[in-house]
């Protein structure tokens, strides 16, 4: 703990676990709290010893058994994981944004998220999305209007979608809480009955496979959403202008943006497909079993960085098509969103450049955090 709080950084390798303990990477941790290999300290990489004294600490001595509990576990995959998730779960909350504005640019019909509706096949986490996006647009023109008969799936089925994805977080988050407060050692000393015994505690398949399955949940939402913003900037649907153009003629307007998220539709899909099954058997075959952890853990954050920026381009358009709705208005959830958006970018009107925007509205998403992701208490709503 003196270590993280001093702003020392040990550096370590980004590959060499497999998942059956990270103990290749987290030997290089060991290697420098011994006050050997590098670390970095106020923004200069030093040796170990050296970036330690400049932080205000000693190398520590070990003990017995202390260098194998350094090594021998899973701290690595559970660390990273935690982070990741953190950044899954805001993401989340503002895929929700993202889809609710979209509901009020298309104009979806309200009456899918009837409670009655949900509760007759209430899969993972459905009932408590459609609540979740019923707040959002609660004060909305759509309640007053007469809408189509069945909207497109990507937005009529928004809460089995984002349903599935907040289940597979919460799965995620379990398995990683479950190594964070978990004895990873082996061999395992049980003091009180006097007795070492080796273990396989060191292998995290839980956590691979809630990791892999997370990321086709974030798939399946940046897909739907990806649908969305082609809806949006195609041919007017729900009276809204082609391509989301107030000139019209041969302006491109949004055009050009749907090879943006046709991109970044092909990367998410790209890191959803799954790594926990790749691996060769090492050690003369006494590690014949792997489960890729670390791997499954950074390609989901990859992932993220992508989703990002989809979501960016999911809420431009849905705020460029409401602002092309004059007559229309928001719920207090979906009204606030848009402000957001607007708070960085402005409405298209002349053709312009629309990256940067992106760009800059990613960035903002990636510091604006809400709360919890779970209840409607926060600027989104």
């Amino acid at each position: 703990m003196r270590v993280l709080n001093s702003g020392l950084n040990p550096l370590l390798p980004s590959i060499g676990s497999i998942g059956a303990g990270d103990l290749v990477i987290l030997a290089a941790l060991a290697t420098c709290l011994i006050g050997d290999g590098r670390a970095e300290w106020n923004g200069t990489v030093y040796p170990s010893r050296q970036a330690m004294q400049l932080a205000g600490l000693e190398p520590i001595v070990l003990g017995p058994k202390d260098g194998l509990s350094l090594i021998n576990a899973s701290a690595l995959s559970a660390g990273h994981g935690a982070l990741v998730l953190a950044d899954a779960r805001a993401l989340l909350a503002h895929q929700r944004a993202a889809a609710a504005l979209s509901f009020e640019a298309m104009g979806g019909n309200p009456a899918i998220l009837t409670p009655a509706i949900q509760q007759a096949r209430p899969a993972a986490g459905q009932v408590e999305e459609a609540e979740l996006l019923r707040g959002m647009i609660d004060g909305s023109a759509l309640h007053g209007r007469r809408p189509a008969l069945q909207d497109p799936l990507s937005l009529r089925c928004i809460p089995s979608i984002h349903g599935a994805l907040s289940a597979a977080l919460a799965t995620a988050i379990a398995a990683v809480e479950t190594e964070l407060n978990a004895a990873g050692d082996n061999p395992l000393v049980l003091v009180e009955e006097e007795r070492v015994l080796s273990t396989g505690n060191f292998h995290t398949p839980a956590m691979a496979l809630a990791f892999e399955t997370l990321g086709l949940a974030i798939a399946q939402a940046a897909l739907a959403g990806a649908a969305r913003f082609i809806q949006l900037t195609g041919r007017a649907r729900n009276g809204l202008p082609k391509y989301l153009s107030p000139v019209g003629g041969a302006s491109a307007g949004f055009v050009p943006l749907q090879k943006t998220v046709t991109a970044l539709t092909g990367a998410i899909r790209h890191k959803a497909n799954p790594v926990m099954l790749d691996f060769l058997a090492v050690s003369e075959g006494v590690e014949d079993h792997a489960t890729q952890t670390p791997l499954a853990v950074s390609k989901c954050a990859e992932m993220l960085v992508l989703w990002r920026q989809l979501i960016a381009c999911e809420m431009l358009a849905a705020a460029q098509a409401v602002d092309l709705q004059p007559d229309h208005h928001c719920g207090k959830g979906t009204r606030r969103v848009h402000e957001f958006v607007r708070s960085v970018s402005a409405a298209l009107g002349e053709d312009r450049p629309l990256g940067p925007e992106v760009a800059a509205l990613g960035d903002a998403l990636a510091f604006h955090r809400i709360a919890d992701d779970r209840v409607a208490k926060d600027r989104f709503d």
